[in-house]
């Protein structure tokens, strides 16, 4: 006769996983963990579920949980809360990326795992505002502090997110052998839809210099996975940036449109119509090495070309880019 996990008092996560490892199919773990995190009264066990449920997209319970380690009495879940705040504000927008940035650095805590959670989130920080010379500098503190963490349970989270991150790190030093390779393993071991989607996205910038097919590819299955979990933003995003970016730097403009000025004149490149993608581009205010690519084009100036190469190389460490 079988023995029902509600019919065992787990003393923790630790013990709840190995039993279920044991005793329970594999694709069943995640709902049966979602449950035992939501409920239990383990204090480290809470620390645990929020990285948990944040990195299989259970985003309910992870407000709950999250609340619940807010108003903990222990001062190590406090810290996991104010840590996963931030995730949530970064996810939902309602920070500015430098206000972000600077909160997580002045935080200190001797938690070895949140350490690494922390740095995991600096780095995406950084990322966001285009330094991506960030993680040369933080790659080998990064390595050795996930090499202290020992947990069953966080160790291949913690791989899927590293994984990401070593993607985006060659990618971005145009190192594709090695990108690829991180790329793909994120790919098969993601649990967390939106981070799956924004994975695609990437992916798919990744071979505007190969192949339009796998490019396109990866939008389509942003797109399908999008309406799949009714996310309306990313929708929105990919069809009035990524794809007519794409389209037009593979001179496959069709009749593709969208709101946003700088790619407006990108599409206007590809169709050969210099004057119109001239007049769009005098309207456009942004200063990035993408405007000046698309004004370098438009008025064949080799001299704002140049200085689009250099701003992509020197500012943002972007060798992938700096290739346009």
């Amino acid at each position: 006769m079988s023995i029902k996990p509600s019919q065992i008092k787990f003393k923790d996560a630790h013990q709840y996983f190995r039993w279920l490892q044991l005793n329970s199919d594999i694709n069943t773990h995640p709902d049966k963990l979602k449950a035992f995190f939501v409920s239990t009264n383990d204090l480290y066990s809470q620390c645990i579920g929020l990285e948990f449920l944040l990195m299989n997209g259970f985003m309910p319970e992870f407000e709950q949980l999250l609340e619940r380690n807010r108003n903990s009495r222990s001062k190590v879940n406090r810290e996991w809360a104010f840590i996963y705040d931030l995730f949530l504000m970064k996810q939902k927008r309602v920070r500015s990326k430098s206000q972000l940035l600077e909160l997580v650095q002045h935080f200190n805590t001797e938690d070895a795992a949140l350490q690494c959670t922390q740095l995991f989130l600096e780095i995406a920080l950084y990322f966001d505002i285009f330094e991506y010379g960030i993680l040369a500098n933080r790659l080998e503190e990064l390595i050795r502090k996930l090499y202290a963490v020992t947990d069953p349970i966080l160790r291949p989270l913690f791989k899927q997110r590293m994984n990401m991150v070593l993607f985006h790190h060659y990618w971005k030093r145009n190192e594709m052998v090695l990108a690829r390779k991180y790329g793909f393993d994120a790919l098969v071991n993601m649990t967390n839809i939106r981070y799956l989607a924004n994975l695609h996205i990437n992916l798919s910038l990744s071979y505007i210099f190969e192949d339009f097919e796998l490019a396109n590819y990866h939008l389509d299955e942003t797109i399908r996975i999008a309406k799949e979990h009714n996310l309306p933003r990313l929708i929105t995003s990919v069809e009035n940036n990524n794809r007519p970016f794409i389209y037009a730097h593979f001179n496959i403009p069709n009749q593709l449109d969208t709101p946003i000025k700088s790619v407006q004149a990108h599409l206007a490149l590809a169709r050969g119509d210099f004057s119109t993608a001239q007049r769009i581009l005098s309207e456009v205010t942004e200063d990035t090495p993408f405007t000046k690519y698309y004004i370098g084009r438009a008025f064949q100036n080799r001299r704002i070309l140049l200085q689009s190469y250099n701003e992509f190389i020197e500012q943002r460490s972007d060798h992938f880019f700096a290739r346009l």
